[in-house]
């Protein structure tokens, strides 16, 4: 394998996910092609299996790349039109009535999303929304790096619905939610959404399908609420 270049310690995620995404736009590994292990990436950049996780995670919520239970991470067919949303990400979300379009959108889609995902709910998968989870908890003080474990539970969610146009227009409209998301953390704080998601997990350890349901419906709206209301404050 061709040696990758080393990363520095800042930004040690965001490093490793550029320089992988950049082999692939560039065709270093063709469509359907195995990426090298993870212990060889590892190896490769100098970082922690945790980083190369984070940033093979990242590239497979783009669309980029699907990893297969216990097969290894794969390169994806992908659009020219989503390659350059990967590319050229859209400018962020700010204005009030634009985060309430993005919510409204989720509201519609994510209530069927998690009834889905619930039919398929293994005990690995909770843990991976558990892991998520804790790392919304660990990063309230970062509220980039916040929204980003935030959007990533919401795509665990889709990947898990095992529904693949739910994958791909998540993936194909990634930027949106992104960004979305992070307005509404600098916009409200983390407190909101981290009381949903912990109340979300354990309805679907409970395996309670209309709970989860109406959990998700509550929680966006509470969110969409909180907007209206704090744009009333600001006029």
């Amino acid at each position: 394998m061709e040696k990758l270049t080393s990363v520095k310690r800042q930004s040690l995620r965001i490093q490793v996910y550029n320089q992988l995404k950049e082999k692939i736009l560039q065709e270093q590994w063709g469509i359907g092609e195995k990426l090298p292990s993870e212990a060889e990436l590892c190896e490769s950049f100098g970082v922690s299996r945790v980083t190369v996780r984070a940033a093979l995670q990242q590239l497979e919520i783009l669309g980029l790349v699907e990893t297969r239970h216990g097969g290894g991470t794969y390169v994806r067919e992908y659009s020219a039109i989503k390659t350059l949303d990967t590319l050229h990400p859209l400018p962020p979300i700010n204005r009030h009535k634009d985060l309430i379009s993005v919510l409204e959108y989720r509201q519609i889609v994510e209530k069927g999303t998690i009834k889905l995902a619930l039919r398929n709910m293994t005990d690995e998968d909770i843990e991976q929304l558990e892991h998520t989870y804790r790392l919304m908890l660990q990063t309230i003080d970062n509220p980039k790096r916040h929204a980003e474990a935030d959007h990533s539970f919401h795509y665990l969610l889709a990947k898990i619905s095992q529904n693949s146009l739910l994958c791909k227009v998540s993936s194909t409209i990634n930027n949106i939610l992104a960004n979305s998301m992070a307005d509404i953390v600098k916009l409200l704080g983390p407190n909101l959404g981290l009381k949903y998601h912990r109340k979300l997990i354990d309805a679907i350890k409970e395996r309670d399908s209309l709970k989860c349901e109406t959990l998700m419906e509550e929680h966006i709206q509470m969110t969409i609420d909180a907007i209206i209301q704090a744009g009333t404050e600001d006029q």
